[in-house]
């Protein structure tokens, strides 16, 4: 695993997708949307998430409307996720789906620190971070899907291929 400096970001994709979701978070923060300002409002929370089997870290701090994000270990986290590996923290997270993070700590693959409210919190945040597709756009995504799935099956192909050449 690589990081790239400039960025502070790991090659690994639970670090990727986490730097991603704070740049939209920031995003957000500064947006004009109401709905969005009133749950930066009267914040001020630390959430860290990361896991421990990839040496992955990042948190979130909020404060009062504003937003930062850094990499590494929070001194002093309000709410804490700590997903088992990598890819559980990306399926977990692009599930955005609470009953799934749930299920993933009565699993034992995810842990849980701190102010379980915040988790209620963030999960109302999370509902803005992927903007809505627009309706014109829409008849789009769904000609291009098809072909979507070929190149992933075709890439998952080829990454099978290197592995077993590589002997990974």
């Amino acid at each position: 695993m690589f990081t790239i400096p400039v960025l502070d970001i790991k090659s690994d994709p639970l670090d990727v997708l986490l730097a991603v979701i704070g740049y939209r978070l920031s995003m957000l923060a500064d947006s004009d949307d109401e709905a969005v300002q009133k749950l930066f409002a009267d914040r001020n929370v630390t959430i860290e998430l990361a896991s421990t089997e990839a040496d992955i870290a990042r948190y979130f701090v909020f404060d009062n409307g504003s937003f930062n994000q850094y990499s590494g270990h929070a001194k002093a986290a309000d709410l804490t996720i700590n997903f088992k590996d990598s890819m559980t923290g990306v399926k977990l997270l692009t599930k955005g789906n609470l009953p799934a993070f749930m299920t993933a700590v009565q699993e034992g693959n995810l842990s849980i620190e701190g102010d379980y409210s915040l988790m209620m919190w963030f999960n109302k945040l999370a509902k803005h971070i992927v903007p809505a597709v627009p309706e014109e756009c829409k008849p789009y995504l769904d000609k291009a899907k098809p072909y979507a799935y070929k190149a992933q099956n075709f890439a998952n192909h080829w990454i099978g291929v290197a592995k077993h050449k590589l002997g990974k």
